[in-house]
């Protein structure tokens, strides 16, 4: 079905689709990680879409990562869009950081195995008026001697989309700010222009078109309920997709129930 409808990829179902393409996320990853000074060699990855980041203990709060990306070095990186940025999505990012690190160990294993995390984040907006670069290094250990220090398992980046529109790039030094503006364009035409000469950009250009082409109305119709009911219908959503998995489990509804909030009826539909 043909449709009008533009949506740039700052709209987190847009951008889970076009980068859970592994050719797509490879592009982007390696630009990011070029951008910030890390020469990574980044040829085979595994990708998942909505990751469910699971505790220990049944009543353990489930995460969902939008893109969570495990390279083939090991190490694993969580890619999450935010149209909004405030310490609610702080301490989110950082729950994603530290389930990642923690779940990766097996029983026996020991610490050293455990290999790097990385959660980057793009965002909108100067969270906590602290963020002034375009990439914001959370890194978690002391870099005040030795700030190019490498060393950390757990890092954070906050990427700031809304200083992009002013910056210029050199297709031979920064493909990172040539990809921000990509997701930041603000027509199709515009988006064509950026991505023209290179494979994956205009790859993802071409996802985009497909995407609103077979899913417009559907699609503009799910935006207009997200922005009109909100977020609590998301989290019943969330727990009723937790609900679905954990019935796989050997948890009794009742369980699940605590776990979830919902009702005995809702889960017993669910079966």
């Amino acid at each position: 079905m043909q449709t009008e409808l533009f949506v740039n990829l700052t709209n987190d179902i847009l951008f889970k689709h076009v980068f859970s393409h592994k050719q797509l996320i490879i592009s982007l990853l390696t630009a990011f990680f070029h951008s910030i000074g890390m020469q990574k060699n980044i040829s085979e990855v595994e990708v998942y879409k909505d990751y469910p980041m699971y505790g220990k203990n049944v009543l353990d709060k489930v995460f969902f990562g939008d893109i969570v990306v495990i390279l083939d070095t090991g190490e694993i990186v969580s890619v999450e869009m935010y149209n909004q940025f405030s310490k609610e999505e702080y301490m989110k990012s950082a729950s994603y950081l530290s389930r990642l690190f923690g779940n990766q160990l097996k029983k026996g294993d020991t610490y050293i195995n455990a290999k790097k995390v990385y959660s980057i984040n793009f965002i909108t907006g100067n969270y906590s008026n602290e963020n002034k670069e375009l990439v914001n290094d959370y890194g978690f250990v002391r870099k005040v001697e030795n700030p190019n220090l490498d060393n950390e398992f757990i890092n954070m980046y906050l990427v700031r989309l809304d200083l992009v529109s002013k910056m210029v790039y050199n297709k031979n030094e920064d493909d990172l700010i040539r990809w921000l503006k990509l997701m930041v364009a603000k027509n199709m035409e515009e988006m064509e222009n950026i991505g023209k000469g290179d494979d994956a950009m205009e790859q993802s250009v071409a996802y985009v078109k497909e995407f609103l082409k077979e899913n417009g109305t559907t699609f503009q119709d799910r935006l207009i309920y997200e922005k009109n009911v909100g977020r609590d219908e998301g989290k019943k959503e969330n727990a009723i997709e937790t609900a679905k998995n954990l019935l796989n489990t050997s948890l009794t509804i009742e369980e699940i129930a605590a776990a979830t909030g919902l009702s005995y009826k809702e889960i017993e539909a669910l079966e």
